[in-house]
């Protein structure tokens, strides 16, 4: 009893100290905890401009002139050759590689921990890079690269980028390169938070954004990727919308088959007496054949026979031999006719089943 009483009482003195309010920023709320780029997106439409943000790969219509995209997403040889096709043909892709994706949680206390493979550029999208001129390499989980100004078209901007991904560009490091491809361009940059929400109010981020922008070769829709999954459904139905149908068709068919058909269900059968009366049977047919193999059974069914047989020999119809004689008229041999009349104990079953069978011709044939 002291025991849970002493621990009590440290309890309530425990609970008598006070306690400390502490607020901790944990981030966005609403629309904008799902993008990363509102801000972006409220920035650029406020200077007229069209943008569409997409959670998965877009449709690279005529219309699009410059494309936000994760380096994650570009991970197939499909993607390599699409978007090849359409910045070659004036399109202008701006490449992120690290923090591109949306679901990435600025605020988490592991914010800056990179675990195995993440952030490392799709080998595809990186054989491409380098085919293009652009230059990328990454380094150690520890080795992080920073730069706080950024020269683009003799102007300087002042940012903040960190990341453990680097270019190369006239023999520097840089967290920023741009290069012509065809009648397109290609700007990489390894580190995506200058235009995310958080941040792209500060420095002059939201200005090398709009800059970025407005050097697109034409003016267009502006289309931001801002997550590198895409949905199960999404991809087989871009991928195999003809075998969905298909599967969907067979499936309607199937159910069609199997399931019952609409209308008012059968009744049950109630149980009936006729019913009792054949268990009944059953049962004491089964308690005959354990007692004597059946003979009880056959004793009412030869007796009846024989009675049958005397009375119609009285009027003169006998002239021999009984079995014989019961044989021709039910239309049976004479050993199954005279086996029927005397074989007591059949083996099994099936013989005696035989035997009545026989014996019930031989009593209708003396009707």
């Amino acid at each position: 009893m002291r025991i849970p009483a002493i621990i009590l009482g440290c309890l309530i003195l425990a609970g008598c100290g006070g306690y400390t309010t502490t607020k901790r920023e944990t981030g966005y709320k609403g629309k904008a905890k799902v993008d990363a780029y509102l801000a972006a997106t409220r920035f650029l439409e406020r200077f007229g401009y069209a943008v569409e943000s997409k959670p998965g790969w877009p449709d690279l219509e005529q219309d699009v002139s410059m494309l936000f995209v994760p380096a994650e997403v570009i991970s197939t040889e499909a993607y390599i050759r699409e978007v090849d096709q359409w910045v070659a043909g004036g399109g202008h892709l701006l490449c992120l590689v690290e923090w591109g994706e949306s679901y990435r949680d600025e605020w988490s206390p592991f914010a800056g921990f990179r675990s195995g493979e993440e952030g490392d550029v799709p080998e595809a999208l990186h054989g491409w890079l380098e085919g293009a001129g652009v230059e990328l390499s990454s380094a150690a989980a520890s080795d992080k690269f920073s730069e706080d100004k950024l020269n683009y078209h003799n102007k300087t901007y002042e940012i903040f980028a960190e990341s453990h991904a680097r270019l190369k560009a006239d023999g520097k490091d840089r967290i920023f390169d741009q290069v012509r491809y065809g009648d397109g361009l290609i700007t990489v940059m390894t580190d995506a938070r200058p235009f995310r929400n958080r941040h792209i109010g500060e420095h002059d981020h939201a200005e090398l954004l709009l800059d970025l922008v407005n050097a697109s070769p034409y003016r267009g829709k502006v289309v931001i990727v801002r997550d590198a999954a895409i949905s199960l459904w999404s991809l087989v139905w871009h991928h195999g919308s003809a075998v969905v149908i298909g599967i969907l068709a067979v499936t309607l068919f199937w159910l069609w088959k199997n399931m019952p058909r609409f209308g008012p269900l059968r009744r049950e059968e109630s149980r009936t007496t006729a019913r009792d009366y054949d268990h009944h049977l059953e049962a004491l047919g089964d308690f005959q054949w354990r007692l004597d193999k059946g003979a009880a059974m056959l004793r009412p069914l030869r007796d009846s026979v024989l009675e049958r047989a005397q009375r119609m020999s009285a009027s003169g119809h006998r002239d021999g031999d009984l079995f014989e004689w019961v044989a021709q008229r039910a239309g049976i041999t004479r050993d199954r006719a005279e086996r029927a009349m005397t074989h007591d104990r059949p083996p099994d079953p099936a013989s005696f089943a035989r035997l009545i069978a026989d014996l019930q011709k031989i009593h209708l044939s003396l009707t």
